[in-house]
């Protein structure tokens, strides 16, 4: 199939791929990785969604064949770009454009000071993503998280990471926002000035709310608002609709007719009548929707949310580069429950950025009993996460799965220590419940050589 692109050498030596329409470049065979170095994007008249595909299919952060490869778009694009930008290098009139040409060579210069992932392998983490994203902003010389309140940037996410989420369609801010905690946390990042505090949904907390006034008896929206007169000779004071008589104004009260404002009558205020329950109020109450999760609350139910710029520290800068931060964050998110996903997550991430000498050792098992319960098995989970709080602990299928993370040679030292004190710690609870017991106990780990994709999936298989 033609996808209309072609490859061409710039005056630096680069070979740059010039494409025209949407190439799904990871799934077709005629191009390399080795193949090009940059990537240049052609105006062929396609719209702000086209443009958006083609950049989700040639990723310079998710893609594999265009990892890191420095992206370029045609000078005529800009106004077709909207909040992409911040994933583009740079608009040039054409592939041999000098600043292009030159803005390349920066780029790879920068990515010679950083170890890359092997975007094969590490997958399916949402951390090791946002480390991309640091990776990505390093690279091009980013090395703060830009702060922009407009509506795309919701909750006060840094630009590049919107671009990236909007551009795959992706939902992962609450992570996002903990993760530049733990940045903070590990020394890699620092606060530095305080930008603004926003209100953010309690529930899912997102920052796409609606403010809409309500009736305060039963909630709903459907409102008529009127002026109030007030008849001076009566005192009557009631909606201006009740004083309606044959195209005129007469009071409801005493029937005198209505001649003159300030002399007859005023209106003091407006009022409300609810169309659903004829509720007749003067102030609304508000109320709050989010269009993110669709829950509706009070603005007191709110929570508020300081927005801070942030900016990478040398030490954090050093970390980022190589996989330092990757070693770091994965024992961050290592011990403790998670469900099965995340635990085969994490074993995936630790084989990746684990010290050659090192491996994961994982002890699985059924606990059985006549009088066994679901309730009765989570309570010794719960235990064992307590009295084990390093390692990394799941229930799935009726079994029970401890990761430890161990070097190669102590292994057959490890596998009896840890049999013996779970035996131990299982004793303890049969005095709670009769009959409970261990079985079809085996370990699993990593063979020398093996895949990680195969490990994982000797895992799964087990179910």
């Amino acid at each position: 199939m033609n996808y209309s692109y072609k490859i061409k050498t710039n005056l630096k030596g680069r070979n740059i791929l010039i494409v025209k329409r949407i190439v799904p470049l990871d799934t077709i065979d005629d191009v390399k990785s080795e193949d090009f170095d940059a990537v240049f994007i052609e105006d062929t008249g396609q719209s702000h969604y086209e443009l958006s595909f083609q950049m989700q299919n040639i990723s310079s952060i998710h893609g594999i064949k265009s990892h890191m490869k420095p992206r370029f778009l045609a000078s005529t694009l800009v106004s077709r770009s909207y909040h992409l930008k911040p994933l583009v290098d740079g608009f040039a009139s054409t592939p041999d454009d000098e600043k292009m040409s030159e803005r390349i060579e920066e780029i790879y210069d920068k990515l010679a000071l950083i170890e890359l992932f092997d975007i094969k392998e590490v997958k399916a983490n949402n951390y090791v993503y946002f480390l991309k994203l640091c990776k990505y902003a390093i690279s091009r010389g980013m090395y703060n998280f830009t702060i922009s309140l407009e509506e795309a940037y919701a909750k006060g996410h840094t630009a590049l990471f919107v671009a990236q989420q909007n551009n795959l369609f992706l939902n992962m801010k609450a992570d996002f926002v903990q993760f530049n905690q733990t940045l903070c946390e590990l020394g890699y990042a620092k606060r530095e000035n305080f930008v603004e505090r926003i209100h953010v949904c309690p529930h899912c907390k997102g920052s796409h709310l609606f403010y809409m006034e309500a009736c305060p008896k039963c909630s709903s929206s459907l409102l008529k608002e009127e002026p109030v007169l007030h008849h001076f000779r009566c005192a009557n004071i009631s909606p201006e609709s009740s004083y309606a008589y044959d195209g005129e104004l007469r009071c409801p009260k005493c029937h005198q007719m209505l001649r003159h404002i300030g002399v007859d009558y005023d209106r003091p205020s407006n009022v409300y009548t609810c169309q659903e329950c004829s509720h007749t109020f003067l102030h609304t109450r508000m109320k709050v929707y989010c269009t993110t999760c669709k829950k509706t609350m009070q603005p007191m139910d709110l929570m508020p949310q300081d927005i801070y710029n942030y900016e990478f520290t040398t030490e954090g800068l050093k970390a980022l580069s190589s996989n330092d931060a990757l070693l770091a964050v994965s024992k961050d998110i290592w011990s403790g429950y998670s469900n099965f996903d995340s635990f085969l997550s994490q074993i995936r991430l630790f084989s990746y950025s684990h010290e050659k000498n090192e491996t994961v050792l994982i002890n699985r098992f059924r606990i059985e009993g006549p009088e066994v319960k679901r309730e009765n098995i989570m309570d010794f989970v719960s235990y064992l996460q307590k009295r084990y709080y390093y390692h990394n602990i799941s229930y799935n299928h009726h079994y029970i799965y401890i990761a430890v993370k161990v070097k190669a040679d102590e292994m057959e030292m490890l596998k009896k220590q840890m049999e013996e004190e779970y035996l131990d710690l299982l004793r303890i609870f049969e005095l709670r419940q009769d009959g409970m017991k261990m079985v079809n106990q085996d370990y699993l780990y990593q063979y020398e050589g093996e895949k990680i994709d195969s490990f994982i999936n000797r895992i799964s298989k087990l179910n």
